[in-house]
């Protein structure tokens, strides 16, 4: 990515930042990652301090869902023709990436998004991904922040019984990610924490008790199937293990 001089969005003073104007998945399949992630148009002021991103103009394309997206900054204050002749050769690149037969109509009437973050919904839009799904996302997040935070377990429970509602499968899956990166990182410490968390929501919570149920039963049936097997595992004994497991499935 080049490197171009611009004002810190802060303090105003010039700054060096690594700026990618077209994010074009034909041409660079990690380029929604990029866009997502964040990784690129950001800047560190020496000045101020300021580190995040900076306002400029994007193009974002995505032949396989016929996704072509723009933005262009308001505090840049540019008029539309001048953001037009920034947009323009941009749109060209997308085009002329292409090959003849693959050029459709949407390439020719790109949506104008506003602001950056409707920019991000709309890409993850795209992948299924609603802005109310982020939102619920942002709501396990914090709840296990503010789990984190609290040193006494019973408070924690307290806790947990309050915002039993947002505890679902995916918070369980959140969990196991951070106690997996924890672990990898050496912090033993943090990953001890997690785990207690984890703990007291499988056994405070409805959902978690489920999954508890579900895997105690798991555990036994495997423990049957390597008894079963030390004895000589028969097809017969294979199905009663298999027809006693949905049948207790089903009673459920």
């Amino acid at each position: 990515m080049p490197k171009i001089q611009t004002a810190c969005p802060r303090c105003k003073q010039p700054i060096l930042a690594d700026v990618q104007l077209l994010f074009d998945i034909t041409t660079d399949p990690t380029a929604k990652q990029k866009l997502l992630g964040r990784s690129t148009n950001t800047a560190r002021c020496q000045a101020c301090g300021y580190e995040g991103l900076i306002g400029t103009p994007i193009v974002y394309h995505d032949p396989e869902k016929e996704l072509l997206l723009t933005y262009f900054p308001n505090e840049l204050g540019l008029p539309l023709n001048e953001q037009e002749k920034q947009i323009g050769p941009l749109i060209n690149q997308v085009v002329n990436a292409l090959p003849a037969e693959k050029r459709k109509g949407y390439l020719f009437q790109p949506n104008t998004m506003f602001t950056y973050q409707t920019l991000i919904d709309r890409v993850l839009e795209a992948d299924g991904i609603t802005k109310e799904m982020i939102e619920d996302q942002q709501k396990r997040i914090n709840l296990i922040q503010r789990l984190l935070s609290m040193t006494n377990p019973e408070d924690r429970v307290t806790v947990i019984r309050q915002e039993a509602e947002l505890v679902d499968g995916e918070t369980f899956t959140l969990l196991s990610t951070l106690i997996q990166s924890a672990a990898a990182q050496g912090d033993e410490t943090n990953a001890k924490l997690i785990g207690q968390i984890q703990s007291e929501l499988l056994h405070e919570t409805e959902v978690g008790r489920k999954l508890l149920a579900d895997s105690q039963e798991t555990q036994a049936a495997l423990k049957e199937l390597e008894k079963a097997n030390k004895d000589g595992l028969t097809r017969e004994k294979l199905l009663d293990i298999l027809f006693h497991q949905d049948l207790h499935a089903f009673r459920k």
